[in-house]
């Protein structure tokens, strides 16, 4: 599975310099085990769709980066990374995800 990570993740890395193939890498796994299995851990994000297509996220456990939320969608076997958040609180993690993706479509 092709992981594309969108400028909006940059607040992320910026945090957590020099894993950005980590998490690359583990977010891949995570989504193409996801996908085998009919995404059972996978919700929806937000309502509105991102690009003209829903908006997933999913908790993953980056290893020494420790666990995540991870805001996506799926394009056949392409996975566009929109927001990474270390907040596991979904609803602080909708709130975190709502607020960049709006400052992004404006």
């Amino acid at each position: 599975m092709e992981i594309i990570l969108e400028k909006t993740t940059k607040s992320f890395f910026k945090k957590h310099a020099g894993s950005q193939d980590l998490a690359k890498e583990r977010i891949g796994a995570i989504l193409e085990r996801e996908q085998a299995t009919g995404l059972t851990k996978v919700k929806l994000a937000l309502h509105q769709p991102v690009a003209g297509r829903p908006c997933f996220e999913l908790r993953c456990n980056l290893a020494k980066l420790g666990s995540v939320r991870v805001a996506f969608i799926l394009d056949g076997q392409v996975a566009r990374i929109w927001f990474i958040s270390t907040s596991l609180q979904k609803a602080t993690f909708t709130s975190e995800v709502s607020r960049v993706l709006r400052e992004v479509s404006k």
